[in-house]
């Protein structure tokens, strides 16, 4: 359910319903409420709260996952799925980290390749 995932969210970040209300915009009753399953956010403060905790709506809201979305990569070994959807766990900023990493290591291999006539 929503309000235990939330309350599991906030728990395991320790932090108290006050700094989460006040990050997300809204009152501490409102969201004491969202966690007791008294009230359910508007679309906005739940694209809020899955931003504040680092997690999709879809997690929030209890949904379960899609299945992959490499399977039909044909990906050569089980490590490369493992690293795939481990990547796609990752909170939206971890990721974009991580991408500009890889992006800058390509480049550094490009180059390297390029300078080195491409063996």
């Amino acid at each position: 359910m929503f309000y235990d995932v939330l309350k599991d969210l906030r728990q395991k970040r320790g932090v108290t319903g006050e700094t989460v209300a006040n990050a997300v915009g809204i009152s501490e009753s409102a969201y004491r409420n969202y966690e007791r399953g008294v009230r359910e956010p508007s679309f906005d403060t739940l694209c809020k709260l899955a931003d504040y905790y680092g997690v999709t709506t879809d997690y929030l809201l209890g949904r379960k996952p899609l299945s992959t979305p490499f399977e039909d990569l044909r990906l050569l070994a089980d490590s490369e799925k493992n690293v795939l959807t481990k990547y796609i766990s990752l909170p939206p900023a971890a990721r974009a980290c991580l991408l500009e990493c890889l992006l800058q290591l390509g480049s550094a291999v490009k180059k390297s390749n390029d300078n080195s006539g491409g063996d």
